[in-house]
C-alpha cells in the first residue's frame, strides 16, 4: 500500500478522531444513562489519566522544545470531546429541517453528499434517546 500524501493524511487523522469523538460520546451516553454514579466515577478516571500523561508530556519533553504548548493544546481538544460527550444526552434534538451538529461537522470534511445523506438517513432511523 502506498504512503498516503500528506492532504490523504490529514484528512485520515480528522476523520479517525470524528469517528473516535462520535464513538465515545455514543458510549458516554449510553453509560450516563445506565448508570450516572458510574459514569461520574469512570469520567473523573479519564480526565485524571489524561491529565497525568498530558503533565508527563510537559515534564519530559517527549515531543520536543514544544511539548508545553503541545500537551495543551491536545487538553484543549480532549476536553472540548469530553465536554461534548458529557452533556449530550441534555442536548435537545434538532428541529426538523435543521442540520445535525455531527452532519455539518461531516460534511465539512469533504465527504461525499451521498455519505453524508446516508448517515442522516441512519440518525433518522436510529435517533438517539
Amino acid at each position: 500500500m502506498a504512503k498516503p500524501a500528506d492532504e490523504d493524511e490529514q484528512a485520515i487523522d480528522r476523520l479517525t478522531l470524528y469517528m473516535l469523538k462520535e464513538t465515545y460520546c455514543a458510549a458516554a451516553g449510553a453509560l450516563m444513562r445506565m448508570s450516572p454514579q458510574a459514569a461520574g466515577v469512570l469520567f473523573e478516571a479519564f480526565e485524571r489519566q489524561i491529565a497525568d500523561a498530558l503533565q508527563r508530556m510537559h515534564a519530559h519533553r517527549s515531543e520536543g522544545p514544544d511539548s508545553t504548548v503541545i500537551a495543551l493544546a491536545v487538553g484543549d481538544r480532549i476536553a472540548d470531546i469530553l465536554d461534548q460527550a458529557h452533556r449530550r444526552q441534555f442536548e435537545p434534538v434538532t428541529a426538523p429541517g435543521l442540520e445535525d451538529r455531527s452532519l455539518k461537522a461531516v460534511r465539512e470534511t469533504g465527504i461525499s453528499n451521498e455519505a453524508v445523506e446516508m448517515l442522516a438517513d441512519l440518525q433518522r432511523r436510529f435517533p438517539l434517546p
